[in-house]
């Protein structure tokens, strides 16, 4: 019988089994699973956005360089109910991507004036793209713009335009060099002490080298149309350009290159290239133009021309620098325009032997005391478009004034039409001179004589028409009738076949059938005149010779 004792003690040791080992491993294959999924993941960034439209918790992606580095895994409201909370997981080895200039925005499809983008987010759905940061500090929560940044590239130069003219252009208009895209508007704002439009415009590398001190940016509508005194004129720039605008740049003619800029250079930003070109001239002589005539057709930026050469443009139609006051104390009302003159349209803009502006006004004072005027001349018949001419005149009429208010004064003449209706005004007078009364009674008395004439002319007609109804006058064609007729009579018997004819023809052909038979005879007498006297021998024939 066995010790009860003992059984109870050998229950208490345990014994090791081998089939312990299998939960053993599982949970030592489950704890490393969980840790290398723990150290595989990158660290939580949280999104901040106006609205989480297209994404999808789970779903959603976040790339960069279409490279997936993270996913959504939360999206929920702010504590204010403002704004959209995004968390996204990202990726083990991302860490260093999430610095302060790192840029995350949603791609889906978007219709804009850079065209049309996203389209392959149709079937696979918006994702969030991203630009890595490169520069400050590491982050964890950035803000997701509302549209993809203009320039994920290698930026070159910034450059500040001020426009105080023109419609205002939208981010993101292009800028064009000779129709060739190379930057873009980055910032639109104003300036409300210059009362300017400042544009942020960014030239991308390397076409900043293009940009120099010397360099002119000017508005590019797309489509303009333009009447002036060189016709009509309309526009077409590129289509992309068609609806929104955009901004283009060179440098003048005749101007070389100037100086590298440096970033946050300051422009100005001209309403349209022929505006450009024409500040181009630095240096000018502005004049006042006091006109007595129409200004209508005449407007700002016109010529000012010397015998069809430009040498100048128009600034202000009409002019209000002058007070009305000194305008009302003139004899007659005079309409004073404001235009400058550029002799640098005459030579190059960097010539060496360029005539200074002291010496352009002494020459221009010389040539008015010698008769150069200006008159208002219409440069297109088609708008009626008018310019300023300058050209010498006969007799002109002496400068009343050089100066006025302040301002210098060109002197004007009479433009065309106004010389015109003078002249057809004097035409008119000498004609008021001329002793008409004589001249209509001489032309009377020579009606009446000439009605006389037609009268006597109608009695004329009457005698003859009462001759040809005579008998006797009638007659006259019968018998000239019957004398033609004997005439052609007597001109058939002479005929061929005629009474006297035909018998002179056979006489004809028998004299000549006579002198035909005496042929011979005469021929022989021709050889021997005693033919006639002494008969002739026989004559032997001739016998050819036999050959050798």
């Amino acid at each position: 019988m066995s010790d009860p004792n003992n059984q109870i003690e050998s229950m208490r040791k345990v014994r090791f089994n081998s089939i312990w080992l299998v939960p053993l491993i599982a949970l030592t294959v489950a704890g490393w699973m969980l840790y290398e999924n723990w150290s595989s993941q990158g660290p939580i960034i949280t999104l901040v956005a106006a609205n989480a439209d297209g994404l999808e918790m789970g779903k959603t992606k976040l790339k960069s360089r279409n490279v997936d580095v993270g996913n959504v895994i939360d999206i929920h409201l702010s504590d204010d109910y403002e704004k959209a909370i995004v968390k996204v997981r990202m990726n083990q080895g991302t860490q260093d991507m999430l610095r302060d200039d790192a840029k995350f925005w949603v791609v889906k499809p978007r219709v804009g004036k850079e065209g049309v983008s996203g389209l392959g987010t149709l079937l696979s759905g918006a994702y969030i793209d991203m630009k890595p940061g490169m520069k400050g500090r590491l982050q964890t929560e950035f803000t997701l713009l509302g549209q993809p940044p203009l320039s994920t590239e290698n930026e070159g130069v910034r450059i500040v335009l001020s426009s105080t003219e023109g419609s205002k252009l939208d981010v993101g208009a292009l800028v064009h060099f000779r129709g060739y895209e190379v930057g873009y508007v980055e910032k639109v704002g104003f300036d409300s002490e210059k009362g300017a439009i400042i544009y942020r415009v960014v030239i991308r590398s390397p076409y900043d080298a293009l940009v120099n001190s010397a360099s002119q940016f000017w508005m590019t509508p797309g489509l303009s149309f333009k009447s002036s005194a060189s016709g009509f004129e309309v526009r077409l720039d590129s289509l992309e350009t068609l609806f929104a605008g955009g901004i283009s740049f060179g440098l003048p003619k005749g101007r070389s290159a100037g100086k590298a800029v440096h970033d946050m250079a300051e422009f100005r930003l001209f309403s349209s290239q022929e505006s450009a070109l024409n500040n181009v001239y630095d240096k000018f002589i502005d004049y006042v133009f006091l006109f007595d005539s129409n200004v209508s057709g005449l407007k700002t930026g016109a010529a000012v021309e010397f015998r069809g050469v430009r040498v100048g443009t128009v600034l202000d139609v009409p002019f209000n620098g002058i007070s009305m006051e000194s305008l009302t104390s003139l004899d007659t009302p005079l309409i004073p325009v404001r235009a400058r003159i550029e002799p640098q349209r005459l030579y190059s803009l960097e010539t060496s032997d360029s005539v200074s502006l002291q010496n352009w006004n002494a020459l221009i004072e010389d040539r008015i005391k010698k008769g150069l005027r200006a008159t208002l001349v219409i440069g297109n018949y088609l708008n009626a478009a008018k310019v300023i001419s300058l050209d010498f005149m006969q007799n002109p009429t002496p400068v009343k004034m050089q100066e006025f208010d302040g301002y210098k004064i060109f002197p004007t003449g009479p433009d065309v039409f106004a010389n015109i209706e003078s002249k057809v005004g004097t035409i008119l007078d000498n004609l008021s001179q001329v002793q008409l009364n004589k001249t209509f009674e001489q032309l009377g008395q020579t009606m009446s004589e000439a009605n006389k004439t037609l009268h006597q002319l109608q009695e004329m007609s009457k005698s003859v028409k009462l001759l040809l109804e005579k008998t006797e006058t009638q007659q006259i064609p019968v018998d000239l009738a019957a004398t033609i007729k004997e005439l052609n009579l007597t001109l058939e018997t002479y005929q061929a076949n005629g009474q006297i004819g035909r018998p002179l023809k056979e006489n004809m052909v028998s004299l000549g059938r006579a002198l035909n038979e005496l042929q011979p005879l005469l021929r022989q007498l021709r050889e021997k005149p005693n033919t006639l006297i002494f008969d002739s021998k026989p004559r032997v024939d001739v016998q050819p010779k036999a050959a050798r």
